[in-house]
């Protein structure tokens, strides 16, 4: 029989105290973990908070650059942005108020970096150099990382820190922001009024005298010009006299018959070799700009005709006076001032088209002394836009074919100089223009594949400049019923348009306009002169987030000069706002 003791079940020990003493352990590891997460949470904080403000201090130190460059396009200073200009110093010391107005303590001097910002075609990357200039480019720096927690950059410190054997830890926060580099498209109205303000029509808006003096500019710049004939090159167009063409003024000779003025002006008369002393000295260009040889003398007595029969028909002071401004003012009138027929007159001042032409070369100026990358096309129009991207005229042969939108300025201005008012023919078809420059920069929209010329990351920007009215379109085109012109035209938000029109030319202007907003171009718009459609070009800023100029022209073409110079500067100084960008290559 077993004992009673064996049977019986062991009891265990007592263990008092044992829960109090896990109980302490578990709130040491809850309070470490709470502490942690306190000062986890403070870390974080103040990081947002140095992030906010060296976001806000980046963006408006970048905005005196862009007041500064503003201020240059109004010829008020330089556009060249370096390390010893005022604007740098004003730019340090605003980053330095927006982040202490955020809490943050940035040092003026050691905490703000400047730096040029530009596109590397070799790697297909946008490149920021520091310390570069011109700069386009502002990076704050806000740092705690002082051992010396009195220090403004001092460490943040712990509240907790025992509790994790570490007082303090250093922050630091950095911001870049940039001015964007702009692809911008030019699109002139090359159309046949571009040279309305240089013609006897215009004495009743601009005064005779002015008018008269231009003529006399126009036949003065042919002759200093010394063009001559490219098969005959020791032969100039343009004589000192034509018979008896010989004064500004004019011959004055009272006949109807067109032979007789002929045999009168003596513009028949022939040299010991049988050749016409006087030549009409314009034979126009071929389709490919090159100019034609000097022409047969029936050449001559036909062109010579027709410009008689112009003058003798023209009715007002210069009716039948045959002299150097008659002439100037025929090679304005219409099918004329096309370069096939007139391959000269792009020699001449003729406005408003040497205004714009002139305040174009200052827009080009501009961007080579900003230097901030920008790039820049041209497209013209009359009755069809053309991409004018290469210019052969038998003095120069300029190819942009393969680099349309290019930063060759000089190249580029010498392409827009070198073309005059109704250069194709005198229409105006507003809408191809922008739509070539849409095309030019983003692409056919009907071709996957063609992606344009702007560059990844540039602002693509067109400046449309017309001083008419839109009176051509693409045949049995009309505005989709689906569009809404509130949707484009809003200008005070009350939900209904502002602008419509039912004229279908200036339709699809509008329409194009708002295909390249779509495509997120920027649109600025310059109405100039009188005859302008200032409504349409307003709304067509709008629609495009641009800006709108009106360029009113004045009593004198000098006005008119000084007001298309300021409109193109403004123009060029509009760079995009500044950004933020968070990650950047460095050199």
């Amino acid at each position: 029989m077993k004992s009673l003791v064996q049977n019986r079940r062991r009891v265990p020990a007592p263990r008092r105290g044992v829960v109090i003493v896990l109980t302490g352990l578990l709130l040491v590891v809850i309070f470490a973990f709470v502490s942690l997460s306190i000062d986890s949470g403070r870390i974080v904080l103040t990081e947002t908070q140095m992030q906010n403000a060296v976001d806000a201090a980046s963006l408006a130190a970048s905005q005196e650059i862009t007041a500064a460059v503003y201020a240059a396009g109004q010829g008020q200073g330089s556009a060249n942005i370096d390390a010893n200009s005022d604007t740098v110093a004003r730019a340090r010391l605003m980053a330095a108020d927006i982040a202490a107005a955020n809490g943050v303590h940035v040092d003026a001097d050691t905490d703000v970096f400047f730096g040029k910002r530009g596109y590397d075609f070799n790697t297909d990357s946008w490149v920021t150099q520091w310390n570069q200039s011109p700069f386009n480019v502002v990076k704050v720096v806000a740092r705690r990382t002082d051992a010396d927690l009195s220090s403004p950059n001092g460490e943040l410190p712990l509240a907790f820190g025992w509790a994790v054997g570490r007082q303090s830890v250093p922050l630091q926060t950095t911001a870049t922001s940039f001015v964007e580099a702009r692809d911008m498209v030019l699109v002139l109205d090359f159309s046949g009024s571009m040279s309305d303000d240089t013609e006897i029509s215009a004495f009743g808006r601009l005064g005779q005298s002015q008018v008269e003096a231009s003529l006399d500019v126009m036949w003065d710049e042919l002759r200093d010009s010394d063009a001559r004939w490219p098969d005959k090159p020791s032969v100039q167009k343009w004589l000192p006299a034509f018979g008896g063409i010989n004064s500004s003024v004019g011959t004055y000779i009272n006949s109807s018959n067109t032979d007789y003025i002929y045999g009168q002006l003596k513009l028949g008369e022939k040299k010991s070799d049988g050749t016409l002393k006087y030549p009409y000295p314009q034979s126009g260009r071929y389709s490919d700009g090159s100019p034609k040889n000097f022409p047969t003398d029936s050449q001559s007595e036909s062109r010579w005709k027709s410009y008689i029969d112009y003058v003798k028909s023209n009715g007002g002071t210069y009716k039948r006076k045959f002299g150097f401004r008659s002439l100037m003012n025929y090679i304005q009138q219409n099918n004329q001032m096309t370069w096939t027929e007139s391959e000269d007159l792009w020699r001449t001042s003729h406005y408003p088209f040497t205004a714009v032409k002139n305040g174009a070369s200052l827009f080009l100026n501009f961007l080579d002394e900003l230097g901030y990358g920008d790039e820049i096309g041209v497209v013209s129009y009359g009755s069809y836009a053309v991409w004018e991207d290469s210019h052969q005229d038998g003095e120069v042969n300029l190819d942009l074919t393969s680099d349309p939108i290019s930063d060759d300025y000089a190249a580029v201005d010498a392409i827009q100089r070198r073309h005059q008012a109704g250069h194709y023919d005198v229409y105006t078809n507003i809408g191809d223009g922008v739509l070539k420059a849409r095309e030019l920069l983003v692409g056919k929209e009907s071709d996957a594949n063609d992606t344009g010329h702007s560059r990844y990351g540039a602002r693509p920007t067109i400046i449309l400049m017309t001083d008419g009215n839109a009176n051509r379109r693409p045949n049995n085109w009309s505005l989709p019923g689906s569009f809404q012109w509130k949707d484009w035209t809003d200008f005070d938000g009350n939900g209904t348009a502002d602008y419509s029109t039912s004229d279908k030319n200036i339709q699809y202007a509008f329409w194009e306009v708002t295909k390249a907003a779509e495509r997120g171009i920027t649109v600025h718009t310059m109405a100039v002169g009188a005859g302008a459609d200032r409504d349409f070009m307003r709304a067509a800023a709008f629609a495009g987030n641009g800006l709108f100029i009106s360029v009113p022209g004045g009593s004198t073409i000098a006005e008119m000069e000084d007001q298309m110079l300021e409109a193109f500067g403004r123009i060029a100084s509009k760079v995009p706002p500044a950004q933020l960008v968070y990650e950047m290559q460095s050199n």
